[in-house]
């Protein structure tokens, strides 16, 4: 039996970084590196000649904006998941990002064994995906229970709002937020804020306007 890997394409046109991740990561026997690149054509080029399941992709990168990276290797790898990795940590990017077709945003200073979990996490996601309904049904049931009002809650969390804004919202008390934030992280099996937006926009929870900025 051929033991499967998640394959992946590390961007980063830091070269001292890149080379450090791709040490870490063949050390996990479930990933195998594919192939690393320092620009937005690359990525393109390799996404189009590997396929990976899982493409890590650096903000800052020279020749294109990260946005169009991302819709661009969509467009032509749709199923490989896009994972952010930077050192930048502002919402308004992440929310951006996200919204134009990143699975996840991660920054510099996650801890290497929850980088690797994150890689398989989103590459057996997508397996999932096509997978029979009996074969998934055991980890995806609790994934479409949430309460109107938690949804509710994961748009506001979504939106970059803090529990001070969602209480404010909708007219309940920052402790009702914490219960509901609570309550949505344990359903998805998320540990942050964070965590719970990427694997909810991953699940199809939020849909392309709940990413939007509110009006004042």
């Amino acid at each position: 039996m051929v033991e499967e890997f998640v394959r992946v394409v590390i961007v980063d046109d830091h070269d001292l970084f890149r080379e450090g991740l791709v040490v870490l990561l063949r050390r996990s026997s479930q990933i195998q590196v594919v192939a690393e690149a320092r620009t937005s054509e690359e990525a393109l080029r390799l996404s189009v000649l590997h396929r990976p399941d899982v493409l890590l992709l650096d903000v800052e990168l020279h020749d294109d904006p990260a946005r169009t990276t991302i819709r661009r290797v969509r467009r032509s790898a749709p199923n490989t998941s896009i994972i952010i990795l930077t050192m930048c940590r502002d919402s308004v990017l992440q929310r951006d990002l996200l919204s134009a077709g990143a699975s996840s945003f991660l920054t510099k200073s996650i801890q290497s064994a929850e980088l690797i979990r994150e890689i398989c996490d989103h590459a057996a996601h997508d397996k999932l995906q096509t997978a029979p309904k009996d074969y998934c049904s055991d980890r995806c049931d609790d994934y479409g229970i949430l309460t109107e009002r938690e949804s509710e809650v994961l748009r506001l969390i979504a939106q970059a709002h803090s529990n001070r804004s969602i209480a404010e919202r909708l007219s309940i008390t920052e402790g009702t937020v914490k219960r509901h934030a609570g309550s949505i992280y344990r359903k998805l099996g998320a540990r942050s804020r964070m965590e719970a937006v990427s694997k909810a926009n991953r699940l199809g929870l939020l849909q392309t306007e709940i990413v939007a900025p509110l009006n004042a």
